[in-house]
């Protein structure tokens, strides 16, 4: 769930929601794969996943990412935060860093990869959130997330559309 300042609710958000659980396959956890098209080029599509300031337009308050190896932080207040590192940073590229609950299990890091893609009239923004099983992570996690990050990226779209 969402806090009322729009965070998602960290004890929810670990514990699994009421939702039915799927198991994907005998290996793990699907990742979650959301795309958006827009009508936005890459270079403001960039800028709204990486500037602090962009990104509180539609996510929460974040850190600079800057260099592989640098840490990573988005507050959505309350003390709800996720903590990573940047893994990945092609600029106007790809975007990756690790995401852990501040105050999780240490093994609970999953992983979230933002692609830009360059196509006639736009860009197609992809979402890959992946590393459940890795991180011992219930189905439930997952999908909760899932319809978390919906709501966010309908948010990034209205974002873009509106500059």
């Amino acid at each position: 769930m969402h806090t009322t300042d729009g965070g998602i609710d960290p004890a929810v958000a670990r514990s699994g929601g009421d939702g039915e659980a799927e198991v994907t396959d005998a290996v793990g956890v699907a990742p979650i794969e959301i795309i958006v098209e827009t009508g936005a080029k890459p270079e403001l599509v960039w800028r709204t996943l990486v500037e602090p300031e962009r990104v509180a337009l539609w996510l929460t308050d974040a850190s600079a990412p800057r260099n592989v190896g640098e840490p990573y932080r988005l507050d959505f207040g309350d003390a709800t935060v996720v903590r990573g590192e940047v893994v990945t940073f092609e600029p106007g590229r790809v975007f990756a860093h690790t995401w852990a609950w501040e105050g999780a299990d240490e093994r609970e890091i999953t992983r979230i990869t933002w692609t830009i893609e360059a196509v006639a009239g736009g860009s197609t923004i992809r979402l890959v959130h992946d590393g459940w099983a890795e991180a011992g992570m219930d189905p439930s996690v997952r999908d909760d997330h899932e319809r978390y990050w919906s709501g966010y990226l309908d948010d990034l779209r209205d974002v873009l559309e509106e500059a």
